[in-house]
């Protein structure tokens, strides 16, 4: 059943049926086994970058738990940097505090599949990074990642949702 869900949600994605519509502008590849459209970035890149959110994908519905750093529960950070280094061999803070230390900022208008997006925490006044994930899509109006929401586990969200675009602070790229 998880077999026909994945291929009927990647059939969505590459089609833009889910509201994310691709631009032939962006000369984007799709990646059939997982319906993430990557920029032709003319890095060598896109092939750790697809690695990188292909296991991403496999933990969909894993679910939170606090200072969780492996596929028994992940916290946010804990699954960020579980998915960098099993795919990447990159050892990322276990903290998303410290992702500021991580990586370059990039500019939203730059963002890339693989980038490291970052958020506030439950409080939206402090603006410090609470809340990690990792960018799995870029359209022209809206950027899609992949995190470990508390309520909900591994799960994608849009950077549009109210929640996330009030709490939004920066994105790092990790993978130049």
């Amino acid at each position: 059943m998880r077999k026909i869900l994945l291929v009927f949600f990647t059939a969505m994605l590459c089609t833009g049926i889910m509201g994310r519509q691709t631009s032939d502008t962006l000369k984007a590849s799709c990646d059939d086994s997982l319906g993430v459209v990557i920029p032709d970035t003319g890095s060598s890149r896109i092939v750790e970058i697809n690695r990188l959110l292909r296991f991403a994908d496999q933990h969909l519905g894993t679910p939170y738990r606090y200072g969780g750093k492996c596929p028994a529960g992940f916290d946010c950070s804990g699954f960020v940097r579980y998915c960098f280094s099993q795919t990447q061999g990159i050892t990322l803070s276990p903290n998303a505090t410290y992702y500021h230390n991580h990586g370059i900022k990039v500019h939203p208008s730059s963002a890339r599949p693989g980038d490291v997006i970052c958020f506030t925490g439950s409080n939206s006044r402090n603006r410090s990074i609470g809340h990690v994930g990792i960018i799995a899509e870029v359209t022209p109006t809206n950027i899609y990642f992949i995190h470990a929401s508390v309520h909900h586990g591994i799960r994608y969200e849009a950077l549009s949702s109210g929640y996330y675009k009030t709490r939004f602070l920066q994105i790092r790229r990790v993978l130049m």
